[in-house]
């Protein structure tokens, strides 16, 4: 796409400059038509070096427009001052914000949020125009619900790929658990072996029960016929 190309353009030269130029970049890429993600450009260490500069206000701008809206603007007010065309692209920038946190924008809303008086509810059209009016808004119905039916089915097979890692994580605990308790019971048993085999009293109780000059019991053998 032609903004991912000027995107990428702005970024080869960020790699290249420094200072000022830099500067001067980032208020281009800022105003440039079409250009609405900047996370690229703030990633390039040259431009992470004007935090600590004499050009950090470039990159507070560049930090505002990658992240912020216009009332974040109104408070660098006396520090940044935008041009005309990156007023547009803020504004722009702040509904586009707006609906990603909801999918009902109200004028009321927008006209907080940008800080206008007064929003045109309608105009009057040509009868000829009816028409296109009519497929534009259709298409834009579809590619809505098509979009939120994706969010729906992305968000569906989330929660099934959770609940099956909580299952596998269960059974893998229960399991975990039941081995530690074999394992423990095996090891007394065997500290219990261990101790008989070594206390000495045991012997004597043994040779008590033998008895003294008593010779334990032959064992039983099958013989042969000749």
């Amino acid at each position: 796409m032609e903004s991912e190309a000027q995107l990428e353009q702005f970024c080869l030269l960020a790699k290249s400059t420094k200072g000022r130029a830099i500067a001067d970049l980032i208020q281009r890429a800022t105003s440039q038509p079409g250009i609405f993600t900047f996370g690229e450009l703030l990633d390039i260490p040259s431009v992470k070096e004007l935090q600590s500069s004499e050009h950090s206000t470039a990159y507070q701008l560049l930090q505002l427009f990658a992240y912020g809206i216009w009332k974040d603007y109104r408070g660098f007010q006396g520090k940044i001052s935008l041009n005309g065309q990156q007023e547009l692209k803020l504004k722009l920038l702040t509904v586009a914000s707006m609906a990603g946190q909801s999918r009902m924008l109200s004028y009321q809303d927008l006209m907080q949020q940008l800080e206008i008086s007064s929003l045109p509810l309608g105009r009057d059209v040509r009868p000829d125009q009816l028409g296109d009016i009519k497929a534009a808004l259709q298409k834009w119905l579809t590619s809505t619900n098509t979009m939120i039916q994706t969010i729906e089915t992305n968000n569906r097979q989330s929660q099934a790929s959770a609940a099956e890692a909580a299952k596998a994580k269960a059974e893998h605990e229960s399991k975990l658990e039941d081995l530690q308790k074999k394992l423990k019971t095996e090891s007394d048993a065997g500290s219990r072996d261990a101790m008989m085999l070594d206390d000495p009293t045991m012997d004597i109780m043994e040779e008590d029960r033998i008895g003294p000059g008593s010779l334990p019991a032959p064992s039983t053998r099958s013989k042969r016929r000749r």
